[in-house]
């Protein structure tokens, strides 16, 4: 029988095997572990991206739906040049005057939310450019307070802080007398005194809204004509 006798030699080939496997085992786990890492940082970012991108969204129907609110008041306010004397508006005219076409409980929020100047509520069709406002650049406007600030309800949030909010701003874009009506129209008499007797006129606003919700931020514009009727 042959026997196979161990040397010092044949135990330190072994030693250092063993010592390779360990230090190749490491580094395995050292480029699991990075690769783990940035799978991590890379999904941390998609999520924060898809996060970003529904909050903008979110911010953006707040802005266009809360912008519909002073267009919903403007016919109103116009034709009764003011606002009912409530509880809500503080104005100056019959409460029964009024019919606006929204619910109570933004009707109340719009109340509270106009801009105030010497203690009652502003005109929407007397707002005028503030100092250092520029008509072409809308950014200036935002320097000044906001005409209006609304909140938007979620269910069952009573305290309306969940569901957004818009600061708005309006600013007057001009009026045009309209052409005239019947006879004076057929026999060519289109001047602006015919206009104004016959058919009155329009009104152009600028109406810019900020909505905000969650981290996101929106800003929507959008021209609102209010016809004035003699």
């Amino acid at each position: 029988m042959k026997r196979i006798l161990s040397s010092p030699m044949n135990a330190s080939i072994r030693a250092s095997e063993r010592g390779i496997a360990l230090f190749v085992g490491l580094i395995f786990l050292v480029v699991l572990s990075l690769v783990a890492i940035i799978a991590m940082r890379g999904t941390l970012m998609e999520m924060n991206m898809v996060n970003n991108v529904a909050s903008h969204e979110r911010a953006f129907e707040v802005s266009e739906t809360l912008r519909s609110v002073p267009v919903a008041l403007f016919n109103e306010n116009v034709f009764n040049r003011g606002w009912p004397a409530d509880s809500d508006f503080n104005g100056s005219e019959p409460s029964s005057d009024f019919s606006f076409p929204v619910g109570s409980s933004m009707l109340a929020q719009a109340g509270g939310g106009l801009r105030k100047v010497g203690g009652a509520p502003v005109n929407l069709y007397e707002i005028v450019f503030q100092t250092g406002e520029d008509p072409y650049h809308p950014e200036t406007w935002m320097k000044s307070a906001p005409d209006m600030t609304l909140s938007l309800c979620s269910s069952g949030d009573t305290s309306c802080s969940s569901g957004g909010s818009a600061d708005i701003w309006i600013r007057p874009d001009g009026a045009v007398l309209a052409e005239g009506a019947g006879g004076a129209q057929s026999t060519g008499y289109r001047g602006g005194g015919v206009g104004a007797a016959s058919s009155g006129g329009s009104m152009y606003f600028e109406i810019l809204s900020v909505g905000h919700a969650g981290n996101g931020r929106a800003v929507t514009m959008a021209q609102y004509r209010q016809v004035i009727h003699n």
